[in-house]
């Protein structure tokens, strides 16, 4: 059963002094296709994108920059309503902390979800499996889902990447879980595949755990 519309679609993103808002087109074209996905499930007309073209969202973002010290790193928020409205929120980008710790889920997720496919402020799938997190771990803690079939998909807020041996060129590489698995396809990820910094490819939960007892590297980005 669907939820009702009271939730909002999603997209986070960073302004940065140098660079300004970080992959601000590819955040757009997200959100875009989010409501296009979302409103097909509705029968009643829903998240319009009329406001959503990214002359109109980067004024938005400008204007509330303009009020902060720009020379500060900040929070992007962007917020779309069922009913179209468009929002924007800029915070301070909180200190950069310890890397996260990652636990591996205590049981499968399904990710046949659009709530899965797209970023929304009704998490109840990743709530629930932060639940899941056993209590002696730290305040922070992020859970590593895996779907029915056993394969990795995705950390509560962040995709991965998996350090593992590339068969066809024999060197370790970074391989992240294909959107195949049930997962968000975030902005950061497909920035790392398209310049050819990560790979995609399946990764069992088996994989995982021999990555982490050879102590290979896990990278976790920003969903």
């Amino acid at each position: 059963m669907l939820p009702d519309l009271s939730f909002s679609i999603l997209e986070t993103t960073v302004y940065t002094p140098n660079k300004g808002v970080f992959l601000l087109d590819q955040h757009i074209m997200r959100m875009r296709e989010s409501a296009r996905q979302l409103s097909e499930l509705y029968t009643v007309p829903c998240f319009s994108c009329t406001d959503v073209e990214s002359d109109h969202v980067r004024d938005l973002i400008t204007a509330q920059i303009d009020h902060c010290d720009s020379h500060h790193t900040y929070r992007v928020r962007m917020l779309l309503s069922h009913t179209g409205q468009l929002s924007v929120q800029v915070t301070p980008e909180p200190p950069t902390s310890n890397e996260p710790i990652l636990v591996l889920d205590c049981q499968p997720t399904r990710t046949d979800s659009v709530f899965v496919r797209c970023k929304t402020t009704h998490r109840l799938v990743y709530a629930d499996a932060v639940h899941r997190i056993p209590e002696h771990y730290a305040q922070g803690t992020q859970v590593l889902l895996y779907n029915e079939q056993g394969m990795i998909t995705e950390g509560n807020i962040a995709n991965v990447a998996v350090s593992m041996p590339d068969t066809q060129t024999g060197q370790m590489a970074l391989f992240t879980p294909p959107v195949s698995a049930g997962l968000l396809p975030g902005t950061m990820r497909q920035h790392l595949l398209d310049t050819g910094q990560i790979k995609e490819a399946p990764i069992s939960v088996d994989q995982f755990k021999l990555a982490v007892h050879n102590r290979w590297p896990v990278m976790c980005m920003n969903s």
